[in-house]
């Protein structure tokens, strides 16, 4: 196939070439997005196996998300240089050889030093299969398909953890990794068949500015890690890590105004406030889910006692609402206007959580079934209009940068929510279980009558049993709480509505936006339009 500039990769029309571009970009994307969470429920596995304690092992989760972070911030600078098939195809190649080198490792460095490396190479999946899937459809079309993409973005890390148990269960927990191998030998044939060549354009890395995001995103991701394992800032690390990530945050920003386009990022893409807007949201929303994924497995086996099958129904059922909701959203333009259908998704999204926080220990599967279908179908309803939306004022040629910014954001915003919800909940049962304890009093008739029910056992045995079920509500109560929290939020995010702007008719696309920084001159250098392409 004939190379063509990147900003004349013309839209496809439907057919058998489209249909197969989609189902490369979800195939690519559902495999980068479970390795993020493949490896949580085989822990354990390893642990044993590597002789290693269980927060020594964590370090496997957490370097794959530094190495993914870094490099999604620098896609759109790669995929100029390499042009998009080749840095594709490097990376789906690194990926199964990165996989395979985990498998085999033998002691717990290796194997962290090889999931790092294995992050690296995951890293522009996400952003490059979405920006394809841009530049196959029309711009009236993109909501309706990138619904499929948002179901391997979104699905892979809530199918991560059953696939990654079952493998390590049945199996032998290398095989979290050995899987990508027949994997990613069906992505490299979908990438060598289907995908457009764009070139590469000769061009001089900055470097310095790379060295600086390196350090931003590395201190950043692993003080989120590792922070409740250190008590955040009591320790020195985790102050020194956040002081080093806010100073080269601010000399990224710096160096962004002041070099435009030549700097490693180009920041001049947020000057579009559609675009900033979409990634703040898909922040929040990225949080938002990770938070269920988090809350609904506690809840259901350790707060109610399930058994992990019966609880992986459950959620099971909120991926299927996850399904219906990304498919829903493509068509629902026909019918609401853009700001409408974000509305309606908040609404949905926070009166799943204010359900979900009024749930108790009494419900049954079934019950605890609607709250959450509704969160992920809220969140799913909305997802692909903000993937499209964000590109509406984006030229061509910056879309595979924009694309790895948009899914930066969306990277964050899962080590957020996960960082937020594992700070709540410690903190939250810790307070609700000092508050239940300074209430029990040997005087308390309520506390008496409870102990002579429990028949004819020890006073420490019965006291024992006092102690698990202040633990247990302990627990109901927090999560519930959290839920609450998470309900105000996702109500207060409608109010972005207001904000977000109508796109720019295409032949006046340019850099003037909220942000119109244009009279500082040399300072900021604007963003290319699509009319100087």
């Amino acid at each position: 196939m004939p190379q063509e500039p990147a900003h004349q990769v013309k839209p496809l029309p439907p057919g058998f070439h489209r249909n197969m571009i989609i189902v490369t970009t979800l195939f690519i994307s559902l495999m980068a997005s479970i390795d993020l969470t493949i490896v949580t429920v085989a822990l354990p596995y390893m642990a044993g196996n590597l002789n290693a304690t269980t927060d020594e092992v964590t370090w496997v989760v957490t370097m794959f998300a530094v190495g993914q972070a870094i490099i999604i911030g620098i896609t759109g600078h790669l995929s100029r240089m390499l042009g998009r098939k080749v840095l594709i195809l490097t990376a789906v190649v690194g990926f199964v050889v990165s996989s395979v080198a985990c498998g085999l490792a033998q002691d717990l460095d290796m194997i962290v030093a090889f999931r790092f490396i294995q992050g690296l190479f995951s890293g522009p999946l996400i952003p490059l299969s979405q920006a394809m899937l841009i530049d196959a459809v029309e711009e009236e079309e993109r909501a309706k398909i990138l619904a499929f993409w948002v179901v391997g973005v979104m699905g892979g890390p809530a199918l991560g953890p059953m696939l990654g148990g079952y493998l390590a269960q049945d199996l032998d927990w290398r095989w979290n990794f050995w899987v990508n191998v027949p994997v990613g030998a069906v992505a490299v044939i979908l990438i060598l068949s289907f995908v457009r060549r764009t070139p590469h354009i000769p061009m001089r890395t900055d470097w310095l500015g790379l060295g600086f995001l390196v350090a931003m995103l590395s201190t950043l991701q692993i003080g989120l890690n590792q922070g409740d394992k250190l008590d955040w800032f009591s320790s020195q690390t985790i102050v020194y890590l956040f002081l080093i990530s806010f100073v080269a945050g601010l000399v990224i920003i710096g160096r962004g105004v002041y070099l435009g386009q030549r700097h490693i990022i180009d920041i001049g893409l947020f000057a579009d406030l559609n675009f900033t807007l979409c990634c703040l949201v898909v922040t929040a929303m990225g949080s938002t889910f990770l938070a269920l994924m988090i809350l609904a497995p506690q809840l259901f086996v350790d707060g109610l006692g399930w058994q992990a099958s019966t609880a992986g129904v459950v959620i099971g059922c909120y991926g299927a609402g996850g399904v219906t909701g990304s498919f829903v959203a493509g068509r629902l333009q026909a019918f609401l206007s853009f700001r409408q259908s974000y509305i309606l998704a908040c609404l949905i999204m926070g009166s799943g959580w204010y359900w979900f926080s009024r749930l108790d220990e009494n419900i049954g599967k079934w019950e605890a079934v609607p709250p959450g279908v509704m969160i992920v179908f809220g969140m799913m309803l909305v997802f692909p209009v903000l993937a499209a939306r964000a590109f509406a004022n984006l030229s061509p040629e910056k879309r595979d940068e924009g694309a790895g910014l948009f899914n930066l954001t969306k990277t964050l915003g899962f080590s957020f929510g996960t960082t937020a919800v594992g700070t709540l909940y410690y903190n939250g049962q810790l307070a609700n279980w000092t508050r239940h304890v300074g209430e029990i009093s040997p005087g308390n008739p309520a506390l008496q009558q409870y102990l002579n029910d429990l028949g004819d056992v020890s006073y420490d045995t019965k006291m024992a049993y006092v102690a698990e079920l202040l633990t247990t509500q302990s627990q109901l109560q927090t999560i519930f709480e959290i839920a609450q929290y998470m309900a105000f939020c996702t109500f207060g995010l409608a109010i972005l509505a207001v904000f977000f702007r109508s796109p720019t008719p295409r032949g006046s696309r340019g850099y003037a936006g909220w942000l119109d920084i244009r009279p500082f001159g040399r300072f900021m250098r604007p963003a290319r339009s699509a009319s100087s392409g």
